[in-house]
């Protein structure tokens, strides 16, 4: 029987483990000996290609050969130039989950694994499908792709006593927000509502904090930065270690030396910054997750009051300024004996366990983050399948024809990125920055008078969450089928050599 192991892709940084029969976790360590390994990647040349610490390291001298923060990219249509060739996200994510692989291969002797991936909960259909396709061209079988704050609270639910408590789980991660309500028994989980932003993680706080050392040394000096691609790398790892150091202290000085230089001689970096002034910097990030936090609650119907539990998840969770926020909100109910950085892939590996069979005596139900459904015939948006539904799931509505004995038409799939509103009813056309395009897909018809019931369409997730749609001529019962599923073609890639 294949290993089934738990993977954590991360923004900044990316994890795998596995469940022991004992019922240990083992978080495989990387090269370096690190439990993590960081996501960077770093194109020698046009054949090989170096992942993890080394990359990063690369990052100050070859900016334009190294790509970081690679998941804030998947599922979108930007193209990386890399020596004559161009990848799309998914391709280089593949390489970081070779990388992943292969310390699983050193690890246990093993070359074949299924696994469970974790994906933001507020990923869109198409960013989850670029995650797969990364992690299969990897040469993983993946089982599921688990929400992260679902798959902390597995972990939390497989280490604690729950009575059915309603708890929160606060996922603030390198490049993402994810912020679930989730009802926690002793042999289950069930997601109850999910909300969060792709626009909001630990990486806006470093661009903001560099934003603002840019700033003031264009009003010392005169000169901007950030049109200088390694200084403004220096820059951002300077923000990087302020907001780390400022968790635990009240002022930090910051030094680069030789940053730039002019006519009149080089000139330093100096900078001190206090906790205080980080936290005026990043306040428009901080009002942005407690709007969400309040939207959150407003949707589930639920007060303060009704959070027994705070699981603080990721990284960036750990920012004094975010750490105050919640526990002004929630008091004494936030949790600090659990690592934010493990959980997330502690929960996949726990998840991998109960796929494999060597947990049983637990379950847990997850719910779509986002609303589904079809552009009409008038160019509006149709919810079929809403946000904050149980999956495995299936949903169906009939439509009808306003042309006489029409034989054919197009089923346009849509995902709604409302975070509280539904936009039903919205033209498509108008608002295109409303709706993700699924794709489209035709179906051919016997015929029918106008306004007649003609079409009846149904949208399936299953246990894996991929989508399906199925849409059936009423009079034939003929149908057909369309499954949202991404592939990486690129051959190029199978030739690279990792390191």
């Amino acid at each position: 029987m294949k290993r089934c192991v738990g993977i954590d892709f991360g923004t900044s940084n990316s994890m795998i483990a596995v469940y022991r029969d004992g019922g240990t976790i083992d978080i495989i360590s990387s090269e370096s000996g690190k439990r993590y390994l960081p996501s960077v990647i770093y194109f020698k040349n046009g054949n090989e290609a170096v992942i993890g610490d080394n990359a990063k390291s690369m990052q100050l001298l070859e900016s334009e050969h190294t790509i970081a923060n690679i998941k804030r990219y998947m599922g979108t249509d930007i193209l990386f130039p890399l020596y004559g060739r161009e990848y799309r996200a998914e391709e280089l994510a593949s390489l970081i989950f070779r990388k992943l692989k292969k310390s699983f291969e050193d690890y246990s002797g093993e070359k074949e694994a299924d696994a469970v991936v974790t994906v933001p909960a507020y990923f869109d259909h198409y960013q989850r499908e670029a995650v797969r396709s990364a992690a299969e061209n990897a040469g993983f079988r993946v089982l599921r792709l688990l929400n992260e704050p679902t798959s902390a609270a597995l972990f939390y639910n497989n280490i604690g006593k729950n009575t059915g408590d309603v708890c929160m789980v606060f996922d603030l991660g390198g490049g993402t927000l994810d912020i679930s309500l989730i009802e926690m028994k002793a042999d289950c989980c069930k997601v109850l509502f999910t909300g969060g932003s792709t626009e909001i993680g630990g990486v806006d706080f470093d661009v903001a904090v560099a934003e603002y050392f840019i700033e003031n040394f264009r009003r010392q000096h005169g000169i901007d930065l950030k049109s200088d691609p390694i200084a403004y790398q220096q820059l951002l790892f300077q923000a990087e270690k302020a907001k780390m150091e400022l968790s635990s202290l009240n002022e930090v000085n910051l030094v680069v030396p030789y940053i730039t230089v002019t006519k009149k001689g080089a000139l330093h970096f100096k900078e001190t910054i206090t906790r205080e002034t980080f936290d005026k910097i990043t306040a428009p990030l901080t009002k942005g997750i407690k709007n969400i936090i309040d939207s959150l609650l407003e949707s589930g119907g639920l007060n303060i009051e009704d959070i027994a539990k705070v699981l603080p998840v990721g990284g960036a969770s750990r920012i004094h300024s975010v750490r105050r926020l919640i526990s002004d909100i929630f008091g004494d109910r936030v949790r600090k004996d659990m690592n934010p950085e493990e959980a997330v892939v502690s929960g996949a590996a726990v998840n991998a366990a109960m796929l494999s069979g060597l947990i049983s005596d637990k379950v847990f139900y997850d719910v779509t983050s986002h609303n589904l459904g079809v552009e009409d015939d008038n160019g509006n948006f149709e919810v079929i399948l809403r946000k904050n539904e149980i999956y495995p799931v299936e949903f169906s509505m009939v439509f009808t024809t306003p042309e006489m004995d029409r034989k054919k038409i197009t089923v346009h799939v849509l995902q709604d990125m409302a975070k509280s509103s539904l936009n039903t009813g919205d033209s498509v056309a108008e608002n295109p920055w409303h709706f993700v395009s699924l794709g489209r897909f035709s179906v051919e018809l016997d015929g029918a008078d106008g306004g007649e019931p003609l079409i009846d369409i149904s949208f399936m997730i299953d246990e894996s969450g991929i989508i399906s749609v199925k849409a059936k001529d009423i009079r034939t019962d003929k149908d057909t089928d369309f499954t949202l599923r991404l592939k990486i073609e690129n051959e190029i890639l199978n030739t690279l050599e990792i390191f």
